[in-house]
């Protein structure tokens, strides 16, 4: 059955910013209109190519007309065999390949296809209907033979046949591809794009009489199911400056102007339509750059019809079922914890780097620190000193790797959960549970390496309890580094934010400046918290300090404590301990709602 897209009086536009704040307090905000009024359609077994010069609004008609743009700029009457469609509808039925691909190096072809089988598709398939569907794509796209190779080795054209086959995977009616030969060279180009024409049902037809077309996927051919043909797909892609073999490839064309068409019909209606205005394409010259080249020299020209092709879908209306059939929010996190593990499998080499050199610095502090006792009225500031630095590193350390690490991923997510594979709520809930085992593990590693320089009082219960002091600091340090990173988003701001904060956070921990003056204050920072957990631990162990003067003494961890304005006993702890608790609580739910206003903001992914 016969599928047709349309669209009718397409427009967005979007606010350009004015270059300086004093600018935009004093003028509005210039409107720039990137769509104007684009009608146009497609229907299964075409295969569209949408060209013009840059900035001319390419990339902007795909996403518009596929509705992955998000926000209400969008304007435009969208409709599925004449019966109107939401964006909802529209993404559940139709694939998106971007530019830019997507694709994690450390997985492999299979791993990649069944990871985005069961997040999307496990509530509407089986795993062994999902394997199957997977080879069947596989065998469809040549890429059988690297059904186990890693991502990272593929070359360019092979990643943009996975990314063909990872949105094949919805058996979608129509496929809208962005730029899908840049940065490939001319012979893997027209291989992608000979790709696409086989998904449309096209047959390989000789033009001008003669079969003088270049023949490239000769192996392949006859692995092609008679599915393939009987169920052809819509493709629409936008491209730059296709070869005259990739031209002709195509079986229709859109040509656009700074936002407005110029001309959407067949290859063949182009040729007409031009030399009727007069516009000859010379011989042995590319029809396209020859059609680019008029309709810039020619800003009025104007080869549209007025009224697009009645058609009768009464008969033959299509029924959609609304949304996907999302997996369960707990297979979600499931599933995303379980690329994660496998992620971090395939580079151990790069986390024990890491860690050897977060390790470094505790062996740095084991040599400054090492032998002091805590038992002389001169090793007290030593033992401070061992003390708040361990906090320091511990909170930085968990801090800085959720930063360096979360803002990378961030297109990924925002493609990923546009596409419904799964709620941003599952990723932030995954990220989060993915990132405690570590900082327990590596917090406790760390005390470990000090623990054993330096002369604590104190035997394998306070090491325990130490222990437990840092990874809940640790811990709390990550939602820090969560939130920081979900609210400003960008990597450099991120980093330019946290330089002020870390260094109040600092002033406050106890150690700087004496917290009896900062009755409440002191309470927003991690430095004290932690500071006042593990010093608690360390000084209640001591129950005598040598003394050589008859004043000025400290006699005892309590003294100690109290001459510092912390708790002296357990109670402070656990009080500690609910001050990480609330930081968790708190910086979790900032960080949340600023990924979550990222991902809906205006634009398309």
């Amino acid at each position: 059955m016969e599928v047709t897209l349309r669209w009718e009086d397409v427009n967005y536009s979007i606010r350009r910013k004015n270059s300086s704040w004093w600018r935009r307090c004093k003028r509005t905000p210039e409107i720039h209109h990137i769509l104007q009024n684009v009608s146009g359609e497609v229907s299964t077994g075409d295969l569209v190519a949408i060209v013009g010069a840059s900035g001319a609004g390419k990339t902007t008609l795909l996403a518009a007309i596929s509705r992955r743009i998000r926000g209400n700029k969008l304007a435009g009457k969208f409709t599925i065999n004449s019966r109107e469609v939401d964006r909802e509808e529209m993404t559940s039925i139709s694939g998106f390949v971007p530019q830019s691909d997507s694709l994690i190096n450390a997985l492999t072809v299979e791993e990649h296809l069944m990871f985005i089988g069961l997040l999307k598709y496990s509530r509407k398939m089986s795993q062994i209907q999902i394997r199957t569907a997977i080879k069947k794509i596989l065998v469809q796209l040549g890429l059988n033979s690297l059904v186990s190779s890693r991502i990272g080795t593929l070359s360019g054209g092979e990643r943009k046949k996975l990314n063909l086959a990872t949105e094949l995977l919805g058996e979608p009616y129509f496929l809208f591809c962005d730029e899908p030969t840049t940065g490939l060279d001319s012979f893997n180009a027209l291989l992608v794009i000979k790709t696409l024409k086989n998904l449309c049902g096209m047959e390989q037809e000789p033009r001008n009489g003669t079969n003088f077309e270049m023949e490239i996927v000769t192996s392949e051919r006859d692995l092609w199911e008679p599915q393939s043909k009987a169920f052809p797909k819509g493709v629409v892609c936008s491209i730059h400056q296709p070869t005259s073999d990739i031209f002709h490839c195509f079986s229709h064309i859109i040509l656009l102007r700074e936002g407005r068409i110029v001309f959407q019909g067949t290859t063949r209606e182009a040729e007409d339509k031009f030399r009727e205005a007069g516009f000859i394409c010379p011989e042995n010259y590319n029809p396209i750059e020859y059609y680019v080249k008029i309709i810039a020299q020619q800003p009025g020209l104007d080869l549209t019809t007025n009224e697009l092709r009645s058609r009768d879908f009464t008969s033959r209306s299509l029924r959609i079922q609304s949304g996907h059939f999302s997996t369960l929010w707990i297979l979600q996190v499931f599933y995303l914890l379980q690329r994660s593990s496998l992620i971090t499998r395939r580079t151990m080499r790069e986390i024990i780097t890491r860690s050897a050199i977060y390790l470094i610095t505790a062996f740095v502090l084991a040599l400054v620190y090492g032998k002091v006792t805590g038992k002389t009225q001169t090793s007290i500031q030593d033992v401070e000193g061992a003390v708040f630095s361990l906090c320091t590193e511990v909170i930085f350390g968990n801090c800085y790797l959720v930063i360096v690490s979360f803002a990378p991923q961030l297109p990924l997510i925002r493609r990923e959960t546009g596409e419904k594979l799964f709620s941003v709520s599952t990723f932030y809930t995954a990220s989060v549970l993915e990132q405690i085992p570590r900082a327990f593990i590596e917090s406790f590693i760390f005390l470990g390496v000090v623990y054993m320089s330096v002369g604590f009082s104190g035997d394998l219960w306070t090491y325990f309890q130490m222990g437990i002091s840092c990874s809940l600091a640790a811990v709390a340090s990550m939602a820090y580094g969560f939130m920081i990173s979900g609210v400003f988003v960008n990597e450099k701001i991120v980093q330019e934010v946290s330089v002020p904060l870390d260094t109040i956070m600092l002033i406050m921990g106890g150690f700087y400046i004496n917290v009896s003056s900062l009755p409440y204050l002191k309470y927003i920072s991690l430095f004290f918290l932690a500071n006042e957990a593990l010093s608690v631990q360390v000084w209640q162990e001591i129950d005598y300090i040598e003394c050589t003067t008859p004043t000025n003494c400290l006699r005892n961890g309590t003294d100690v404590l109290n001459y510092y304005s912390l708790g002296t006993d357990s109670a402070a702890i656990w009080r500690d301990y609910l001050g990480f608790a609330i930081w968790f609580t708190i910086c979790h739910i900032l960080g949340f709602v600023g990924l979550k206003r990222y991902i809906q903001k205006e634009g398309f992914y």
